[in-house]
């Protein structure tokens, strides 16, 4: 095996070990410019760079936001600060990423602000939950935080009430290493928490971390935890640095769908047996229900192996559920990163994947996303990842202008456009054409077929109630199972509930014939619409894939230095076009991006600076691979 430096990994992993022995001292906040509630993570709009590694969630009307960092201008200065309260976002009104506000909850004594946690959602009880997973943030004061468990009320009005579990719940949660950068998902009354790292040790000096397996479950009514192996799934769980989804509509208590995320290397292992980001052509699915894991392969365009991407779904009204992929990085920062801006969705039970048509600029890692219903998924935060530099690779990320204003955008999936808006009451969509072209093609089964009989059944037990949101974490009811069979079909027994009378059996083909003919007609329409407007557009040229075929020949065209000024000198962002930056809001970055691997600044302090354009031989920089534990220093 070939060894290499560990260092860097370890920045990433924890990247306080990486600066322990020069902490920078930050300038305080400039209150003239900084609104007071800044170290709350609700940072004055026109002061605001940057926000990740947060988690989000959404329960009854409103997405929550918990932990994470954020930066900001302080005058002429960076600040770098993690957040200590959990924000909202009201989801009962309209609003634009220039105009959404953030309503800011303040947390008790005791209670943990993390990078890498998660939030569980029990919709019956109508609480989230946060402390059980995440490590302390490097900014700040960089606080040690408290362990436990604990849950948040809602008031429905922004605000809310928190209470310490540690005297009730599971001692999972007070005794054992608090894991984090695992997969998050909640449903059916449980918790859960995939893979991720443990972390032992109580200094700088000796805090050490490895790869954890299992599925930690957490059953909110019996307060009791439960960490299992995962069989039947080539990762055995030990999956870190992705994201994983409750999904309500298949199976009779939902499903977990995992996939991508970096498949960690076990203690236990061979020592050739280095980390690996996973591959998106396939996807490992959890049946609740039965308690078994399955290996489903994907087809269509898949994207590229990643991790610290977002994810997120939304079921169709043709009964479909629709999952996001969006952003992440390869474990390489720079412009070679450039590539990974953009968004991928894979529809079940098709299991077949769709690339949105836009051409990527400006990619980012560390953000969230969630599913809000009508095929919107709103995407929150995201640091830079083309800043490069060896000593630069953890607060470097933080100090550019995030494209998207407030760091706020919205991902529509019946279009498969980035959008500016969200609309509120949209409770329904229609799959975009590309995703609906395979279900007329293909049916309702994936291209290759399902894994076995025992993940077909799953699927065959269909549920849509009016289930438009991803993050709702309701199990399925069994009087909804009348969905259609994998092969497209509805039985008209299951619908009723009873055998059809003789009559129903006679108007079913003189309804089919009617709705046959209403159907021809409307096909006739739309395909002379289809060639007039076809017609019309080839004149204009305004056919949206013609133009970015265009675009991406020309940038082929361009030499690599063209290229990459390109990329530099955008300077507006149209939503559904996916430019990268808002009117008036121009990148900045610290003095050590020079493209030289400087490090800090003489004085310590990271000054307002006009962005410098990459080297056009600039150095990428390759994540090393994680040594076993036993070889840590």
């Amino acid at each position: 095996m070939v060894r290499r430096s560990t260092p860097v990994l370890w920045c990433v992993i924890q990247p306080w070990i990486c600066q322990a022995a020069s902490i920078t001292t930050l300038p305080k906040p400039d209150d003239s410019v900084v609104l007071p509630r800044q170290v709350n993570g609700d940072v004055s709009s026109s002061t605001f760079l940057r926000r990740g590694y947060h988690t989000s969630a959404v329960l009854d009307g409103r997405v929550y936001i918990d932990g994470g960092e954020v930066s900001y201008y302080s005058g002429t200065n960076i600040n770098f600060q993690y957040s200590n309260s959990l924000l909202s976002i009201d989801l009962t009104e309209d609003w634009t990423s220039d105009s959404v506000r953030f309503d800011s909850t303040s947390k008790p004594s005791g209670a943990a602000n993390l990078d890498g946690g998660g939030i569980w959602v029990d919709e019956t009880e109508g609480v989230l939950y946060t402390g059980f997973a995440g490590t302390k943030s490097n900014f700040g004061d960089n606080a040690n935080q408290p362990q436990g468990l604990w849950s948040f009320k809602p008031d429905g009005k922004g605000g809310g009430t928190w209470q310490n579990l540690n005297s009730t719940a599971d001692k999972t949660f007070t005794e054992k290493p608090r894991p984090f950068k695992g997969k998050v998902a909640s449903g059916n009354g449980v918790g859960y928490f995939l893979g991720g790292l443990d972390g032992w040790g109580t200094n700088e000096s000796d805090f050490r971390s490895g790869p954890v397996s299992g599925l930690l479950t957490y059953d909110f009514a019996s307060k009791k935890a439960i960490n299992t192996s995962v069989s039947l799934a080539s990762t055995q769980g030990s999956e870190q640095f992705g994201s994983m989804l409750y999904v309500p509509n298949f199976g009779k208590k939902g499903i977990l769908v995992s996939v991508g995320g970096l498949i960690g290397s076990l203690p236990t292992a061979r020592a050739d047996d280095n980390d690996k980001l996973g591959s998106m052509d396939s996807a490992r699915i959890f049946d609740i229900d039965s308690n078994a894991w399955f290996e489903q392969s994907t087809s269509g365009t898949s994207p590229a192996p990643r991790q610290e991407y977002c994810m997120a779904g939304v079921a169709s009204d043709n009964q479909t559920y629709e999952i996001l992929i969006y952003a992440g990085w390869g474990r390489n920062l720079g412009a070679v990163s450039v590539p990974f801006d953009d968004a991928y969705v894979l529809t079940l039970p098709g299991f077949y994947w769709t690339k949105a048509p836009y051409t990527a600029r400006n990619p980012r890692h560390a953000l969230s996303c969630n599913g809000v219903g009508g095929g919107q998924i709103i995407t929150i935060g995201g640091v830079d990842t083309t800043r490069e530099g060896p000593d630069t690779l953890y607060k470097g990320v933080f100090t550019t202008s995030d494209p998207f204003p407030q760091g706020i955008a919205v991902f529509d999936l019946a279009t498969l456009k980035i959008t500016d808006t969200y609309t509120a009451n949209r409770t329904s969509y229609s799959p975009a054409p590309a995703i609906q072209s395979f279900y007329n093609d293909k049916g309702r089964k994936p291209e290759s077929g399902f894994t076995n009989s025992q993940l077909e059944s799953v699927f065959a037990n269909q549920n849509f109630k009016a289930t438009n949101n991803s993050d709702a974490s309701s199990p399925p009811t069994p009087s909804d199972s009348s969905s259609p069979s994998p092969s497209g079909s509805t039985d008209p027994s299951s619908s009723s509930g009873s055998k059809s009378s003789s009559s129903s059996s006679k108007a079913g083909p003189i309804a089919g014939g009617v709705v046959g003919g209403v159907a021809a007609i409307a096909a006739g329409i739309a395909l002379g619409y289809f060639l007039a407007r076809r017609r019309t557009t080839k004149k204009k040229g305004l056919s949206e894939e013609g133009e970015h075929q265009e675009q991406q020949q020309q940038q082929q065209q361009q030499s690599p230095q063209q290229g990459q000024q390109q990329v530099q000198q955008e300077t507006k962002w149209q939503p559904g076009g996916y430019e990268p930056y808002p009117g008036g809001g121009a990148p900045v970055e610290a003095p050590y991006t020079d493209g030289t691997g400087n490090g800090y600044s003489g004085d310590g302090l990271y000054q307002h600076q006009q962005v410098h354009e990459l080297s056009p031989h600039h150095v990428v920089h390759e994540m090393p691979e994680r040594r076993n534990v036993s070889e840590m220093p």
